[in-house]
This record gives structure tokens, C-alpha cells and sequence, in this order.
């Protein structure tokens, strides 16, 4: 069986080693086929045990959103990624950085660094949206979550001047800072103590 045979069974470009074993339901070993095809770089090891085809062969460009989603999760795209993904800060970050709902995790890829930051909040599920079409398809923080989950793990913020972390520090675009959604900073609201109640605050009376 070809790799490309086992692209005409495999629907999308991403996909794990049961997936992949699956197609290879044939081979006895199913273990040394899958390592002649990394060899011969048919397939590109992402992290142990998920997999995409080499470049030639995939469907479409592999997003890092979507990397960041199927590395490990359940999660979501936030932080600096999510705030330069919606036009937020000027620079896109070396680093995806992800709210999970596992233990914190960083992983070294081929395709980039991932980070993942363990969240016990309640406030999980809050501001979190799905984009993408088809395979690219992934979940990310809104504007409004993503600086949450900022200023919650930057302990740089101390609450005493929030115009000035914002705008010079973060360098967050204030025009965008003043379409923030009021509906999903008021369901963070109760999330936000301390630092973070004076942040919400200065964004209402924007």
C-alpha cells in the first residue's frame, strides 16, 4: 500500500496512529510500516502518535490554530496567538499558547511551539469560538477572552494602571479595544478578582 493509497482513505490531512492503523489493517506490523513510511518522509511525526502527510500530498496548508486544537486538548487558542489572530497586537507571537483543560504542556514540533497552560476556572467555556472551514476548522478566544486569559497568567499587570499595560505594553489597537463584546465581559465579570476586576472596569467605561 502507497501513501498514496492510504491518502484516499484518510479524509483529512491530520490524523492519529489508530487512523492510521486502521488503513494498515492488512500489514502484520503495522508498527514498521508506519516507521518505513516516516523514513521515507511520507509522513511527518506532529507529537507521538498524531501524524500528517508530507507537504506535496496534504490538502490544504496546515493552520496553527488547528495544530494547537489536535496537539492536545481539550483546548483552545488564546493568549498573544489569539490577540494578533484578531488584528489585536501587532506582532504574531513564536509561540501558540493554549487554555487547556489538562496539565500545562509545552511541545517542540516541526511545525512550531505549543504551549498549553492548565485552566480550572469555570470560566472555561466563556468567550470561546469556532472558525475555520472544513479541516481548518478550530477553537480560539475571542478578543475579549483572550486578553482575560492574559492578564490572568501576566503577572507584569498589577491593576494600578490599565491604560498603560494595555496600550504600551501590550500595544493592543484602541480602536479594536473599544469593539470589545459587553455581553462576554459581563459573563467574565464574576471570573474577575483583584487586578483583573479593575481591568474590567477601565474596558466598560471605554
Amino acid at each position: 500500500m502507497t501513501v498514496v493509497d492510504i491518502r484516499e482513505k484518510i479524509p483529512h490531512d491530520i490524523f492519529t496512529s489508530l487512523e492510521l492503523n486502521s488503513v494498515l489493517g492488512k500489514y502484520r506490523n503495522q508498527a514498521a510500516k508506519t516507521s518505513s513510511l516516516l523514513q521515507r518522509g511520507d509522513i511527518v511525526q506532529i507529537r507521538r502518535g498524531l501524524y500528517t502527510f508530507a507537504a506535496p500530498l496534504r490538502r490544504e496548508t496546515l493552520v496553527s490554530g488547528v495544530l494547537a486544537n489536535q496537539i492536545y486538548g481539550p483546548s483552545y487558542v488564546s493568549e498573544d496567538f489569539a490577540l494578533s489572530f484578531h488584528g489585536l497586537i501587532p506582532e504574531m507571537p513564536a509561540v501558540v499558547t493554549s487554555i487547556a483543560m489538562g496539565r500545562s504542556r509545552k511541545f517542540v514540533t516541526a511545525f512550531g511551539i505549543f504551549s498549553y497552560r492548565y485552566c480550572r476556572s469555570q470560566a472555561y467555556p466563556i468567550g470561546v469560538i469556532s472558525i475555520g472551514e472544513r479541516q481548518n476548522r478550530f477553537l480560539i478566544a475571542s478578543p475579549e477572552k483572550a486578553l482575560f486569559d492574559k492578564v490572568f497568567f501576566d503577572q507584569r499587570f498589577d491593576g494600578s494602571d490599565p491604560q498603560e499595560y494595555l496600550f504600551e505594553d501590550l500595544r493592543l489597537d484602541p480602536d479594536l479595544t473599544q469593539q470589545f463584546d459587553k455581553q462576554i465581559l459581563e459573563q467574565l465579570a464574576p471570573f474577575m478578582r483583584g487586578r483583573l476586576q479593575k481591568l474590567h472596569a477601565f474596558l466598560e467605561a471605554l
